[in-house]
């Protein structure tokens, strides 16, 4: 995977795990200088606060940790200056793209194993075949009849996608 490719994804992930301010925080990371929460307060406007919640997110997930460095003095002054690990990156890409397949996969599972009903008037809700059935064929909202649907355009997106992140990993 390129460095660029990765990088992109990264940002996407973490902006889904922890928001706009993680990718903030990503990008001022990425250079590979150690930063205090103050430092990275100041270059990003975000608040202390919230670069603490979201550094101990990224702590969580390996992808960050913290330098104790000693700033000498005669008092003896130790900083702690956070990191991003960028060669746990790829491996962490792999591992969540392994969780969205897996997740992609149940769903095809569940739209190849079952038959799907739907209101001509109502088209918000899909029912199953047993979901259909409990309800007699109508619809819960306006009492018309439940007609067949064909998901196998579902199928084939949801084919397509599993194919592209098996290449990619």
């Amino acid at each position: 995977m390129g460095l660029e490719e990765s990088s992109k994804l990264l940002e996407s992930i973490v902006s889904s795990i922890i928001g706009r301010d993680g990718v903030k925080l990503i990008k001022l990371l990425e250079d590979g200088v150690p930063r205090t929460v103050e430092e990275i307060a100041f270059q990003t406007g975000i608040r202390m606060s919230d670069i603490r919640k979201a550094l101990y997110t990224l702590s969580k997930l390996a992808l960050a940790s913290t330098i104790r460095e000693y700033s000498g003095g005669q008092y003896g002054v130790y900083q702690y200056k956070w990191i991003l690990h960028k060669e746990r990156v790829d491996g962490f890409i792999n591992q969540e793209k392994r969780k969205i397949l897996k997740r992609l996969r149940e769903r095809m599972e569940f739209e190849e194993s079952n038959q799907f009903y739907v209101c001509e008037n109502d088209g918000d809700h899909r029912y199953t075949f047993d979901e259909a059935m409990d309800v007699n064929f109508k619809c819960k909202k306006c009492g018309a009849i439940l007609k067949p649907i064909d998901n196998s355009r579902l199928r084939g997106i949801l084919e397509k996608v599993i194919e592209e992140i098996e290449r990619s990993i």
